[in-house]
């Protein structure tokens, strides 16, 4: 009995190694990603990550970001976003403005790509998770806890040099509150981007 649960030991050691030792990052230590294009906001306080979609903010809907990788999984990412509401849009607890709103943010993430170990051999993909904090101001400004994931597609598998992110951030804010008296609570926020590497 011990004998074969050394050699299965044995086997998954085997087999993981060879696992990591196929995969190949997309981008090197060091380089970075330039990355630009829109976001969506989904600020209604419904809880659901997706709610009305028709509800979805996307005034002036702008994104920029800059990532650098200091490590073959792991990568530092700064992002600012634009956005705002309408005038009559519904906002979480504070109910609809009256006037127009700009929404801007600034946030820094910590990102894990993970994707080399569930899709190996899908070497134009790559999937990852993030955490970090950020700033927002809406009618306050407000310090936000970030989590979410998200996936970067490279036009090009050998030269990977342009690609599209796909991002999904949930915005805890750490002065959260129901009393109906600001619009900086927590929310959801969706890019699309292009990435650029840059050399």
């Amino acid at each position: 009995m011990k004998n074969t649960g050394l050699l299965i030991y044995v086997y998954l050691v085997i087999g993981l190694s060879n696992l990591m030792g196929q995969s190949v990052r997309s981008i090197e230590p060091g380089e970075l990603l330039l990355s630009a294009g829109v976001n969506t906001i989904n600020s209604q306080g419904t809880k659901n990550p997706l709610g009305n979609i028709s509800d979805w903010a996307f005034k002036q809907p702008l994104s920029l970001g800059l990532e650098t990788y200091w490590s073959r999984l792991f990568s530092l990412e700064a992002q600012v976003t634009l956005n705002g509401y309408n005038a009559g849009d519904p906002i979480d607890a504070a109910g609809p403005s009256e006037v127009d709103l700009t929404h801007i943010a600034l946030d820094t993430h910590l990102k894990y790509y993970f994707g080399e170990f569930i899709f190996p051999k899908a070497e134009g993909i790559d999937f990852y998770g993030l955490a970090g904090v950020g700033y927002f101001d809406v009618d306050i400004g407000n310090i936000s806890a970030n989590f979410g994931g998200g996936a970067v597609y490279w036009f090009n598998e050998r030269t990977k040099e342009v690609g599209i992110k796909f991002q999904a951030m949930a915005k805890f804010a750490l002065n959260h509150n129901n009393t109906g008296s600001t619009y900086t609570n927590n929310h959801f926020q969706y890019n699309i981007m292009l990435v650029f590497r840059m050399y």
